[in-house]
């Protein structure tokens, strides 16, 4: 068959065709799939800031490291933002090489980490998402790996594939999002997470349904031992030969089995559990109403809570409730707390991680009815004023927070300010570029303020 330049020549243009098409398709689904990751992983993190603090105070734990939880809290808001908003950005394909660079720079220190704690486990899990997905440790890591591959091929070719956002408002959107995500943060950091991923979140029971664990099988039972002290000795307790009244009791640890997830919070006086009683004291039914006070670092508590917590109990027993105080600490922290607060309500002694658990920051306040959690928030977001200001049948409705409402809320005007930044957009006039994309004269002009982008 005789040679033809016409044919080989278009054969070239469709193969070129085809090549750009199909990095166009990489580059959309890569942007979507990676700053998707981010933006979940950046939201999760400043959702829930006081868990993202605990999850890199365990890291400098385990490393000996002794930084101020000022500077620790620091990074969390750093981190949270600088992987929601650079991974949206990335998404709408806005700042097209900026943002692929800036996300590189977070896993040049993620990936090293993500292996380390593959190889060595340090921590459970790393807390790339929160308490809202969990991820093993080579999971994370794998995860990396593909993360990092992604970026370094969108750092090639990214800058192909239209933008969302021109140059002209780009920087707004940056700034909307950077505003948006600081605002969740602090929200979360100062009264409570506007989503709770917890076990104890609002709408479930602190009661133990006994039937569930009857049903479940021998194996997955949980076996704990018991520490108590004596005289500076320090000893492990069976459940069947616990000590005398001269040991005091420390904690209890996990021995084998697993811990039902779906178990009420556990208070332990003497190996015995005792949170049904302080839920019901008559043995039958909980109390209609109560609070519970927590502090899981009695010695960083401002002490000027005290007469807030004493003004709580008072509304709380007018309402035929109890309040209660569940502290993490040895007993001279708890007896020390005692003596400055002057409480007349019972105070337990309760795990640390359960604590902060039930509720964060370093003093909440939880509202239960019948047992049920209902609404949560530290005790520094409560102006004292409130307990004197309105009658005792509202102040449980005022001071309750309202997360949810207040999320949608939020949500509601950032999607609603993206789109009218996209919609004036698209009233600015877009110039044809006198330059060609890199693909070759085939390919279709792109606008001037597309070809300057960075």
């Amino acid at each position: 068959m005789p040679y033809s330049p016409s044919s080989n020549s278009t054969m070239e243009k469709s193969n070129t065709t085809l090549r750009r098409r199909l990095t166009t398709a990489a580059v959309v689904i890569l942007r979507i799939v990676i700053g998707a990751t981010f933006i979940l992983s950046g939201w999760a993190k400043a959702i829930d800031p006081w868990g993202t603090v605990y999850k890199i105070t365990e890291y400098l734990d385990v490393w000996d490291m002794d930084v101020p939880r000022a500077l620790v809290t620091s990074f969390t808001f750093l981190l949270s933002a600088w992987e929601f908003v650079w991974g949206a950005l990335l998404l709408a394909g806005t700042y097209r090489r900026v943002s692929v660079i800036s996300l590189l720079l977070c896993m040049a220190g993620m990936l090293p980490l993500s292996l380390y704690i593959a190889i060595a486990s340090p921590v459970a899990d790393c807390g790339c998402f929160g308490d809202l997905l969990i991820v093993s440790n080579t999971g994370t890591f794998i995860k990396n790996v593909i993360i990092t591959a992604a970026l370094i091929y969108l750092l090639a070719h990214n800058t192909r594939v239209r933008q969302l956002y021109t140059t002209h408002t780009q920087w707004i959107v940056g700034g909307v999002l950077t505003f948006y995500i600081l605002l969740i943060a602090l929200i979360g950091y100062n009264i409570q997470p506007l989503v709770d991923f917890r076990r104890f979140s609002p709408g479930t029971s602190l009661l133990t349904d006994e039937s569930e664990g009857e049903e479940g099988d021998d194996e997955a039972e949980a076996v704990y031992s018991f520490i108590y002290t004596r005289d500076g000795l320090t000893r492990s307790f069976t459940a069947d030969q616990l000590p005398d009244s001269t040991w005091t009791f420390v904690e209890r640890k996990l021995e084998s089995g697993s811990e039902n997830i779906d178990d009420g919070l556990t208070v332990t006086v003497d190996g015995e559990d005792i949170l049904p009683d302080i839920l019901m004291p008559d043995g039958d039914t909980p109390l209609a109403e109560q609070f519970i006070v927590t502090i899981p670092q009695p010695y960083d508590v401002d002490l000027s809570f005290t007469n807030l917590i004493n003004d709580l109990n008072d509304y709380i027993a007018e309402r035929g409730g109890t309040l209660t105080a569940f502290i993490a600490g040895d007993s001279a922290a708890i007896d020390r707390w005692m003596d400055i607060s002057m409480a007349s309500y019972d105070i337990y002694r309760v795990e640390p991680n359960l604590i902060k658990e039930l509720a964060r920051g370093t003093s909440a306040l939880v509202y239960l009815r019948e047992g049920t959690v209902v609404w949560k928030r530290t005790l520094s977001s409560i102006d004292p004023a409130e307990t004197g200001r309105h009658a005792a049948s509202r102040l449980d409705e005022t001071l309750d927070p309202a997360p949810g409402k207040m999320l949608r809320y939020i949500n509601w005007s950032l999607a609603g300010l993206l789109l009218l930044i996209w919609l004036f957009d698209l009233l600015l006039p877009r110039e044809k570029a006198t330059a060609t994309s890199p693909s070759g004269p085939s390919a279709s002009p792109v606008s001037s303020t597309e070809s300057t982008d960075k």
